[in-house]
C-alpha cells in the first residue's frame, strides 16, 4: 500500500515562502506505531525537533538522501533541488514578480549543496537503517511553493494563508494519485485552526467526500479516486511519512531563505542570516535590508509578508 504524509513549513513567518511537503512511502501495511518509533530512534521525527538549533546538517543529510534516489543523485545546487521537488517552479514563480530587480532576491544566488554542513552518505545510512529488512521505500516526494509575494497577493485578494496552504496540500495529494493511480492513505498534518475540510476542499468535488468517523484531533475523510485523507494534531510527531517530509520542507524552506540571505550579503557581507520567523536577528536583518532594498527596487510585497 502507499501511505503519503503532507505537512507545512514557514506558515507563520514574516519572512520567506510557506512550503508544504508530500513523501510516498511504499509498504506492505501501514504499522503506524512501529515505523514511528524505528524513526524515532534514529532521530526521524517532526522537523523541529530533528531540525532544531545547531542541527541543520541532520535535515540536510536526511534530506539530500530522501531525495537521492533519481539516477543523477542529490541535487547539488538550490535551483537543482527546488526543479526536483517542484518541477517548473521557476519559471511558475518567477512569472510572479513583479520586475526583474525583485525576483534577482529569491534567484539571484544558486547555493552549491550541501549547503549546511550535511553529509548524504550519512543520510543515507540512516534510510538504510530505518528500511532494514522490511520492504519499506520512499517512492515520491514533492513540494509546493507560496512565496511572500503569491502570499500577499492571495491576502489582497481575500484568501487567507490557511486557504492557501491547503490548496498547496489538495494539490500535492492530486499529484501522488496522478502519478501512482492507486488508492492512497493520506496522513496531513492539521492546518492552523481549520477542523471542517469537507466544506473547505476547492480541488475535491464536494460530491466525492464522505466524512468518516475521526477520534479527538483528527479529521477523516474518504475521497472518491485517491482514498482516505486525514488531518491530525502532532501528525508529524505520530506518523513517520509526515516526519519524512517535513524534514524535507524545512530544508526547502531554509534553502529559499539562505539564498534570500546570502542575496542581501553580497552588498554587507558582515549581514547576518535569518530565519524569517519573528526573532530579533529576523527584526535586525528587515532592518539592514531597508536601504538596500529601496536602492535596488524590491517590491516590498515580495519581502515581508502581510500581517
Amino acid at each position: 500500500m502507499l501511505v503519503t504524509g503532507v505537512d507545512e513549513n514557514g506558515l507563520g513567518p514574516q519572512l520567506g515562502p510557506l512550503v508544504a511537503t508530500s513523501l510516498t512511502l511504499e509498504t506492505p501495511r501501514y504499522a503506524r506505531s512501529v515505523l514511528c518509533e524505528r524513526g524515532l530512534r534514529l532521530g526521524l521525527t517532526d522537523s523541529k525537533e530533528a531540525g532544531g538549533f545547531g542541527r541543520m546538517g541532520f535535515t540536510e543529510s536526511v534530506a539530500l538522501a530522501l531525495l537521492r534516489r533519481a539516477p543523477d543523485g542529490h541535487p547539488r545546487s538550490a535551483d537543482r533541488l527546488l526543479d526536483r521537488v517542484f518541477p517548473g517552479v521557476q519559471p511558475r514563480l518567477r512569472s510572479c514578480c513583479p520586475d526583474a530587480s525583485t525576483a534577482e532576491q529569491c534567484w539571484g544566488v544558486d547555493l552549491a549543496l550541501p549547503a549546511f554542513g550535511g553529509d548524504p552518505a550519512f543520510g543515507a545510512s540512516l534510510l538504510d537503517r530505518l528500511v532494514g529488512r522490511s520492504r519499506l521505500r520512499v517512492v515520491d516526494v514533492q513540494s509546493r511553493i507560496a512565496c511572500a509575494g503569491v502570499l500577499n497577493a492571495k491576502s489582497v485578494a481575500g484568501q487567507n494563508k490557511l486557504a492557501v496552504d491547503l490548496d498547496l496540500f489538495e494539490d500535492l495529494i492530486h499529484g501522488v494519485r496522478r502519478r501512482h493511480g492507486v488508492p492512497l492513505l493520506v496522513v496531513c498534518g492539521m492546518i492552523g485552526g481549520i477542523r471542517d475540510y469537507a466544506s473547505r476542499f476547492g480541488r475535491f468535488d464536494s460530491a466525492s467526500v464522505r466524512t468518516l468517523t475521526s477520534r479527538r484531533g483528527q479529521r477523516r475523510y474518504a475521497v472518491e479516486s485517491v482514498g482516505e485523507i486525514r488531518f491530525e494534531v502532532d501528525a508529524d510527531v505520530r506518523h513517520l511519512p509526515v516526519a519524512l517530509a517535513s524534514i524535507v520542507g524545512k530544508y526547502v524552506r531554509e534553502v529559499c531563505m539562505r539564498r534570500i540571505g546570502e542575496f542581501y550579503r553580497r552588498g554587507d557581507p558582515g549581514l547576518r542570516l535569518a530565519s524569517g520567523y519573528h526573532d530579533p536577528i529576523t527584526t535586525r536583518f528587515i532592518q539592514a535590508t531597508e536601504l538596500p532594498r529601496r536602492r535596488l527596487g524590491i517590491a516590498q510585497a515580495c519581502f515581508r509578508r502581510r500581517g
